[in-house]
């Protein structure tokens, strides 16, 4: 029997970019193995993984282990399943190392923010060839609304042909699931049920508001995306905060027994993503909460600019926002309990990287908010974990195994150093991570993190000082000698455009559209290949309505990308008003 001792094995990681050059086999020995089978743990283990695979578990003394495997000693950690978040925006591709750095193997992309589903497919590829260390992907590419949609990156979805044509398209692409809107009509939802049940696709997202939330759930919506969505249709919870909301409101309960025979009799599966709506309620308490946080450091401040323009802050009626996230917060802690209560299948979805929602960490504030709403360790862990394999096996794909340390499962695990199951803190308490049997340190990933994080201190000032340029009396010049003088950082010009596009946004959101118009439109002129500076310029022409000068810029966005297929919808729609 031949062992390799870890440090070696971890600067030959270092060294090569994987731990080592096959990556999919190794054994770990001297574990203790926390299966998620049921609420217990097996000590003394050692876990043979071949090429991808949990092989064999067996009792330490009794384990052998082949000649050329590689050995991570265990030193008496916590072998769990590395957890799941089935519901992410990926905003960009080093999040995925954030995501694994947290204990997080498997992620789901639902789209309609953050990248095209095109790029998200080519980094899941990359991941299962072993190219890019990162959690599993699942993603689908554009989300399915009605009329209107309300997001112009999705498909606005007019007639029960396009919706069975588009179901038909995802499927051809390699994408994973449906992911289905607020506005879809009974015609179009009957449509896209049927079509992705023929193409093997599950339809998962929000609960359509134009006919009753039971019908949706009756008739093949496979995973509700929030359980918010109950709020604003089930229980009628408020949908406007206008002055004419109801500041009394209270959900009805007795309408809880229809729903779960619904949920149970039509086997829907439910992401409580109750950290989604407590981080609303935290940043309005203070931003600064979220900007203080020592995750804030390892953001890509791309995505920074983002929650700036986009935060809590920027809501109309926040008094009236406020009180009802907290009706809702309440309702969803306690159906939480109800639905575990009930055997309806809870997974972990936590939003992120939405404002406040931090790659990986948003998981953790999911685990302990599902102890707040009164699950057990091992009830909130089985909702990361085991309820994460079994929501894949019935959406997604019949054949993988995940989500339990098991002979025949996927070997996509976390080395803790303390036993989730005795206080679900100790998940964060990551010491090693595999992924299709390739792992890496806490120290690996960390000295990655560390990289980024450097980096992006840079980037940072030099996003501040495109702020600074945005107040001078003549902008222009200015931010043309910083654009020069930054062109040897690597990611210079897309930090400068996105600070440029966070004040352009953030001048709309306080009513200067004038302000808004000026400097978006000098975005596009300084960056005049950029199709994301055009499509900005576009969407706030469109917003003023002139309608001429959007359908132009978004003609000068397509031209420059092809691939925007949301643009290009745009521009039809546009061309058909005309």
């Amino acid at each position: 029997m031949k062992t390799v001792p870890l440090l070696a094995l971890l600067l030959g990681g270092l060294l090569a970019g994987n731990a080592w050059s096959a990556g999919e086999s190794a054994a770990i020995r001297n574990v203790i193995v926390v299966p998620m089978d049921q609420d217990r743990v097996i000590p003394g283990q050692t876990v043979l993984v071949r090429d991808g695979i949990i092989a064999r578990i067996s009792d330490d003394d009794e384990a052998t282990i082949p000649d050329g495997i590689p050995v991570i000693e265990g030193n008496g950690h916590y072998l769990a399943p590395g957890l799941m978040d089935l519901h992410t925006h990926l905003l960009t591709e080093d999040e995925l190392t954030h995501y694994a750095a947290w204990g997080i193997t498997t992620i789901m992309h639902l789209g309609g923010t953050g990248l095209p589903g095109t790029e998200v497919l080519a980094l899941k590829n990359d991941v299962l060839d072993g190219k890019r260390f990162g959690p599993m992907l699942y993603t689908t590419n554009r989300v399915f609304d009605g009329q209107p949609r309300l997001n112009d990156r999705s498909l606005e979805i007019t007639d029960p042909e396009t919706a069975r044509t588009e179901v038909r398209r995802l499927k051809e692409g390699g994408f994973d699931f449906v992911k289905i809107y607020n506005n879809l009509d009974r015609a179009e939802f009957d449509a896209v049920v049927a079509e992705s049940r023929a193409q093997g696709l599950g339809v998962i997202g929000h609960i359509p508001r134009k006919f009753p939330a039971l019908d949706s759930l009756s008739s093949g919506h496979g995973a509700i995306a929030h359980t918010e969505e109950l709020f604003f249709t089930h229980f009628g919870g408020p949908r406007s905060t206008g002055a004419e909301m109801n500041q009394r409101y209270e959900a009805d309960l007795s309408r809880l027994e229809p729903l779960l025979r619904a949920l149970s009799a039509n086997d829907v599966a439910v992401m409580p993503d109750l950290s989604f709506t407590f981080t609303n309620m935290l940043m309005w308490d203070g931003m600064e909460l979220i900007l203080a946080d020592p995750e804030f450091a390892y953001l890509n401040p791309k995505t920074g600019s983002m929650w700036a323009q986009s935060g809590i802050d920027r809501r109309d009626n926040i008094e009236n926002f406020i009180l009802r996230e907290q009706m809702k917060y309440e309702l969803m802690l306690w159906l939480t309990r109800r639905f575990e209560d009930a055997g309806i299948l809870q997974v972990i979805g936590t939003d992120a990287a939405l404002p406040g929602l931090f790659p990986g960490k948003a998981a953790h504030r999911e685990l302990t908010e599902l102890i707040k709403a009164g699950l057990t360790n091992y009830e909130a862990y089985s909702a990361g974990t085991r309820n994460g394999g079994e929501f894949i096996r019935r959406l997604i794909d019949a054949d993988v195994r995940l989500g339990q340390v098991r002979e025949g499962y996927r070997a996509n695990l976390a080395l803790l150093e303390g036993n989730p199951l005795e206080d679900i803190r100790n998940a964060r308490k990551v010491a090693g991570v595999m992924i299709n049997g390739h792992f890496r340190s806490a120290e690996d990933l960390r000295a990655e993190r560390n990289r980024l994080r450097d980096r992006y201190g840079r980037l940072n000032k030099l996003g501040e000082r495109a702020d600074l340029a945005l107040t001078h009396p003549m902008p222009r010049a200015a931010l043309e000698r910083l654009i020069t003088e930054s062109t040897n950082e690597t990611d210079a010009t897309d930090v400068i455009e996105s600070r440029i596009t966070a004040a352009g946004y953030g001048a709309a959101y306080a009513g200067d559209m004038e302000r808004s118009l000026s400097i978006l439109t000098l975005n596009a002129e300084l960056f005049p290949e950029s199709a994301a500076a055009w499509e900005n310029l576009a969407r706030l022409n469109l917003h003023l309505e002139r309608t001429q000068e959007a359908l132009d810029h978004y003609r000068r966005a397509l031209a420059l990308d092809s691939s925007l297929d949301s643009v290009a919808e745009q521009i039809r729609q546009l061309e058909d008003v005309r």
